[in-house]
């Protein structure tokens, strides 16, 4: 019995050594502490060591576009290191270029405040802002996308550039699309493609960003064009739909929502060039903004046709009003196509992809296509197409402006 309570004994005695000495390493060989961020050679803050550069920043009211919520997928985050900051990571050498990288590129969410650290972040970056909105509505307008309108705090304004976009967090939350409030034509479809039966469960927060619909002139309200993220096409069950999107299309209006925003560089060029603008689906949003900005907020004079791609009349949204300014303003064109128009609809307009009726129905006869600017958003198969199409006209890609939604 003796020699069992002194095997237990020096079992003990060696276990608290080698605790002591560990935490005696860690102390020598893990930093601890804080360290010093100068941000533009203007401000500095302090920041706990280890802590990633993203949520520092964060913290200070400064928030870098990170449509990946930090996961180190999006490239968005970028911040340029002046200062300290070591070696870049795996990630980060995956999604920046050696030409970024030699110019001190770095991605925040990656980077962590191990020294202390000189960045420079865009001017207009120290103008994002977060507000506290309210869901004024929320119907659908499509099969698959609704119009979320945020209505912003009394008295707040919210400065941004057509073709610009806001990040909406997503707190955790589990959400079955039988609850979702779609309007009866779609319903039908939903229950065709089985969507009914879906469900999201996310434990965390989640960050996506979502182009603004809405132009300047619309001051106490924010417009989003909110497409539902389901599994592509024979995915296996465990393949789950968006996780912001379905917390999107379950809000009600008076539910709250904080938005952080404006970012993005998608915006219209100034000048008088003729504006040739191109999108599908959800892509309708920023080209409204810069379409809206243009002939109604600056009264724009410059030449502008706006070519849109659906599958089927049940598809559009927002045509009345494009009608309306094509039958009022001569400068304004509006065209669609829809590649699989229903029998019952009786469409009379242009049938096929919007590339090809774009092409066949105006630039294959245009005197100067390289002449003009290109304003593109939608699905990634359509901004190739068009692409493709652009550079067999001769047009160069820094007359190209788009946002791939797939990107």
């Amino acid at each position: 019995m003796l020699e069992i309570s002194l095997g237990v004994a020096l079992f003990t005695i060696i276990v608290m050594t080698l605790v002591g000495v560990i935490l005696t390493a860690r102390t020598w060989l893990v930093a601890t502490g804080e360290v010093e961020i100068t941000i533009n050679a203007e401000r500095t803050v302090r920041a706990d060591v280890g802590r990633k550069l993203l949520g520092v920043l964060a913290d200070h009211g400064i928030y870098l576009p990170s449509a990946c919520g930090g996961r180190g997928t999006c490239g968005q985050c970028r911040v340029t290191v002046i200062g300290g900051g070591g070696l870049p990571t795996a990630v980060e050498t995956a999604l920046l270029s050696r030409s970024d990288l030699a110019a001190g590129a770095r991605l925040s969410c990656q980077l962590g405040a191990c020294e202390d650290l000189a960045i420079e972040v865009p001017s207009e970056i120290l103008g994002v802002r977060k507000l506290p909105c309210i869901v004024r509505s929320n119907p659908s307008v499509a099969t698959l996308m609704k119009e979320l309108v945020l209505e912003l705090p009394p008295g707040e304004a919210f400065e941004f550039r057509a073709g610009a976009y806001i990040q909406i967090t997503a707190p955790p939350h589990r959400t079955a699309f039988s609850t979702f409030a779609i309007d009866e034509v779609y319903r039908g479809e939903w229950e065709r493609l089985g969507l009914w039966k879906l469900a999201v469960t996310s434990d965390k927060e989640a960050t996506r960003a979502y182009s603004i619909a809405s132009y300047p002139g619309e001051s106490t309200t924010l417009t989003l064009i909110v497409r539902i993220a389901t599994p592509p096409p024979g995915a296996s069950a465990s393949v789950p739909p968006g996780v912001v999107s379905s917390y999107l299309f379950n809000l009600r209006p008076g539910d709250a929502v904080e938005v952080s925003g404006p970012y993005g560089t998608f915006f219209a060029a100034d000048g008088d060039r003729e504006m040739i603008v191109i999108g599908g689906g959800a892509g309708m949003a920023p080209l409204r903004s810069i379409i809206l900005d243009q002939l109604l907020r600056l009264g724009s004079a410059r030449k502008i046709s706006f070519w849109y791609g659906a599958r089927n009349r049940r598809e559009l949204f927002y045509d009345e009003q494009f009608d309306g300014l094509a039958a009022d303003r001569e400068n304004f064109r509006w065209c669609v196509a829809l590649s699989e128009p229903r029998d019952e609809e009786s469409w009379q307009g242009e049938r096929g992809f919007v590339h090809e009726v774009v092409h066949e129905r105006y630039l294959k006869d245009h005197p100067a296509p390289e002449e003009c600017e290109y304003y593109l958003c939608g699905p990634p198969m359509m901004i190739q197409a068009v692409l493709q199409m652009l550079y067999h006209l001769g047009v160069e890609r820094e007359s190209i402006h788009f946002d791939d939604f797939g990107a």
